[in-house]
């Protein structure tokens, strides 16, 4: 399993610089605001909001700023047979890339840090689950190439939608409507894309979203539910336990002891 070394985010006011150095874990690096330059080995990378940066272990790096900035960043440590899950990890060498559904991203990234610093029972398999979703990401990005634009096109619409209207009810004949395109066209297209159906992304929106709202507001399940974009609670429950392998009420409890 994926270890994770450390998780956090980082505002920079001033002027920043790190001098070049070994890297002893991999690094993803994402900047939520302003710019900086890394150095990769022999390499200057230009960074800004939207971008990220993998970087494997071994390699030399360092970076300075260019204004103030928000960095994302964790390190972590894959075991030898964590490598073959995604090219990204057997390729050993630096991505970087800029992700077209940033704001989803940036929660999940933000999540990953809520489970490194709380330390619940089941920390250590959810940031492995949503680092692993994170690294899946950047393989996608990074492979858009190979697909038509126009696929590409659609399922970033799609997705703007989603993270739009997630609170209400959203169905394949809205989104058939929005895109103009058949709903069983949408559902293919979207999920050669982004790995997943229309409607299993939006459940991943709004059930990280609901985790948002448990850390910042201790809001009742029911409202959180209703919040979200749920029909009712026991819907909410169920979605919930699908994707994090717990009910809301031990995902919680897990969170406060």
């Amino acid at each position: 399993m994926i270890k994770l070394r450390s998780c956090y985010v980082k505002d920079f006011h001033g002027k920043w610089e790190m001098n070049k150095e070994l890297t002893q874990s991999h690094v993803l690096i994402a900047v939520t605001r302003g710019k900086i330059i890394y150095w990769v080995n022999d390499e200057s990378i230009f960074l800004q909001r939207g971008d990220v940066l993998f970087i494997p272990a071994g390699s030399i790096r360092g970076g300075t700023s260019l204004e103030e900035h928000q960095r994302y960043a964790t390190h972590f440590t894959p075991e030898a047979h964590d490598r073959s899950l995604l090219p990204l990890l057997m390729d050993q060498r630096y991505c970087k890339t800029t992700i077209s559904g940033f704001e989803y991203f940036k929660q999940r990234f933000l999540l990953l840090k809520h489970h490194w610093l709380m330390h619940g029972p089941y920390s250590e398999a959810s940031c492995f689950a949503i680092l692993l979703e994170l690294l899946g990401i950047i393989n996608y990005e990074r492979d858009k190439w190979k697909l038509p634009a126009k696929k590409i096109d659609m399922a970033e619409d799609v997705k703007a939608y989603v993270l739009q209207h997630y609170k209400e009810p959203v169905t394949l004949n809205d989104l058939s409507g929005y895109t103009g395109r058949t709903p069983n066209h949408i559902s293919h297209a979207f999920k050669s894309v982004t790995g997943l159906s229309p409607i299993e992304y939006l459940h991943h929106v709004r059930i990280s979203k609901a985790k948002e709202l448990m850390f910042d507001k201790r809001m009742p399940m029911s409202e959180i539910a209703e919040e979200t974009g749920f029909c009712d609670q026991a819907y909410f429950n169920r979605i919930f336990k699908k994707l994090t392998g717990c009910s809301p009420t031990a995902f919680l409890k897990g969170r406060t002891d």
